[in-house]
């Protein structure tokens, strides 16, 4: 199996692909940010300000459950959970 990453929105501009799949050696959220890092380079600068923490429109939700970053990065992660970025989006 694997850990199931899905890119909502303009995040998959960013990336190109709507989703991917990781090796679920990855055993904590930080562990999945920096692969994801790695292979996207430009999600740091769409999604990260200069301080490390995450854009508020951002959102990562993994199993369901919405995480905060980076207090969240030793949240576990496990073989077949899955991942979602998401976009807030607000409108009037």
């Amino acid at each position: 199996m694997s850990i199931k990453v899905k890119f909502m929105s303009a995040l998959r501009s960013v990336t190109g692909t709507p989703s991917v799949e990781l090796d679920p050696s990855f055993s904590t959220l930080e562990g999945v940010m920096e692969e994801l890092l790695r292979l996207y380079p430009p999600l740091k600068d769409e999604m990260f300000y200069p301080d490390g923490t995450i854009d508020f429109v951002y959102h990562l939700i993994l199993n369901g459950e919405r995480l905060s970053w980076p207090d969240d990065k030793d949240v576990k992660v496990c073989n077949g959970d899955q991942l979602v970025f998401m976009v807030f989006m607000a409108g009037g």
